[in-house]
């Protein structure tokens, strides 16, 4: 094909150092991309009003970004590009101004320095031997990593005090933890191995001006092997206000600060996901209760104004993400392996009153097809878009990384009402010419601008 041949004389060109931007003159054969669609479910003429937007890079040298209706990809039109100088576009990352962990055994902040000190040097050069430690006797209570941005930094080990001091979480009795040092001859080198069951605790934050809003999850997945998943709650009894919604605030000098408990969970209550808007005004919390995702929706002083049922959600299903759109997130689960992880997922708008859930949904018609499962939001490889109309909701995704093909799926409260795999002329070049110049792979790449937008509303 001919972007074959100019892919081929591109790549040439790049590899002796000859492109010198835009002043290389290219045929339009080279610089064009062209769009095939092939419809797998639904009525065609569902994604008129839908906009697609393929931005691909070769070499993070070469780029297109093109723009076609999605009902109508022959009227494609592509911005080409190229430069010398290294240029790739990354995913905007969401601001997380504190970090609250229970310590793992890795890593350079790691609370179990003093046991590994202690091994080493009851260790032999040249031996290799296994200690086991009851955890209550060297913890008073689980112990913590606090990782603030630059706003939230405290001087010396006042934050790390501050928060181990407020979440004292009880360490079970006889949790053990066994270490394994090997020294080498000399006595000089080694390595460490562990054994232990360590809970893992995730948080959530938000930022509110120079305080940080957070939520800490309270249980977490423990396994014995495949088939013996179970849900085990961290005991929060030693936390003021117990498990909830808290507040982190350095004083003006940054030298010291408080924590205060906001709102507190319900029993039996799992927190699966926190997370507030930019300005601060509205935050936005998701557990697993009585069987169901509920959304609770809080104003800027943390106080509940909304609460919302979602999807029906059993201990048998994990929590997958949230997708955050303009005026909408979806928040999205998946099924157990018999189920073959069916994705359900429930759309939540934005109305004059408040936040509104849409309607619900799940891909398994798509699954059937091989089709319609979701990548993570802000992976730019993949490239995972939704653009919500008010009625429709258009999910654009692919699961490789050259976006050959994509998917276009379009959701209402009636179920799926298109589905569409896109293929390009550009990956597809790109993958035939991979064996002869490595460098020919051609990829996603992130761009600001959405990947999928709705040129007209349901009326």
């Amino acid at each position: 094909m001919k972007l074959s041949r100019w892919l081929i004389l591109l790549l040439a060109l790049l590899s002796a150092g000859l492109l010198v931007g835009a002043g290389l003159a290219i045929p339009n054969a080279g610089s064009q991309v062209t769009i095939e669609r092939k419809v797998l479910a639904g009525d065609p003429e569902a994604a008129d009003g839908v906009e697609l937007t393929l931005p691909l890079t070769c070499g993070s040298q070469i780029f297109w970004v093109t723009t076609f209706p999605a009902g109508r990809p022959e009227e494609a039109e592509t911005v080409f590009s190229t430069t010398l100088s290294r240029h790739t576009y990354s995913p905007p990352q969401e601001n997380t101004p504190i970090s609250v962990e229970i310590s793992s055994y890795y890593g350079w902040d790691s609370a179990w320095g003093a046991l590994e000190e202690q091994v080493w040097n009851d260790t032999p050069p040249g031996e290799e031997r296994t200690y086991t430690f009851v955890l209550t006797d060297y913890f008073d209570a689980w112990p913590l990593n606090i990782r603030p941005s630059t706003d939230y930094y405290l001087e010396g080990e006042r934050l790390s005090e501050l928060f181990q001091s407020y979440f004292s979480i009880p360490i079970p009795e006889g949790t053990q933890i066994k270490i394994t040092v090997e020294r080498s001859a000399d006595g000089n080198s080694g390595s460490y191995y562990y054994e232990a069951n360590l809970p893992l605790m995730e948080s959530y934050a938000a930022a509110q001006g120079e305080r940080a809003i957070f939520a800490l999850s309270n249980s977490y997945t423990a396994s014995d092997g495949p088939g013996t998943d179970r849900l085990i709650a961290l005991d929060g009894s030693q936390i003021p206000g117990g498990w909830g919604i808290y507040r982190y605030t350095p004083n003006e000098a940054h030298t010291d600060g408080t924590i205060e408990t906001l709102w507190s969970l319900p029993e039996e209550s799992i927190v699966v996901d926190f997370w507030g808007i930019e300005d601060g005004r509205e935050f936005f919390l998701l557990t697993q209760e009585e069987g169901q995702l509920r959304l609770r929706i809080f104003d800027e002083e943390v106080h509940l104004v909304q609460t919302l049922d979602l999807l029906p959600f059993s201990e048998t299903e994990t929590y997958m993400q949230v997708y955050k759109g303009n005026g909408f997130f979806v928040p999205i689960t998946y099924g157990p392996r018999g189920e073959r992880y069916c994705y359900r997922f429930a759309v939540v708008s934005r109305q004059t009153d408040g936040w509104s859930l849409a309607f619900t949904g799940d891909n398994w018609e798509a699954t059937q097809l091989r089709r319609g499962s979701f990548s993570w939001a802000h992976d730019s490889r993949h490239g995972l878009d939704m653009a919500f109309d008010g009625q429709r909701l258009a999910i654009r995704d692919s699961s490789e990384y050259d976006s050959q093909p994509f998917y276009l799926a379009i959701y209402s409260k009636d179920g799926l009402e298109y589905l569409a795999d896109y293929y390009n002329s550009a990956s597809r070049a790109g993958n035939t010419l991979y064996t002869a110049f490595p460098h020919s792979s051609v990829q996603t790449s992130w761009i600001e601008e959405q990947l999928v937008c709705w040129t007209e509303t349901s009326s």
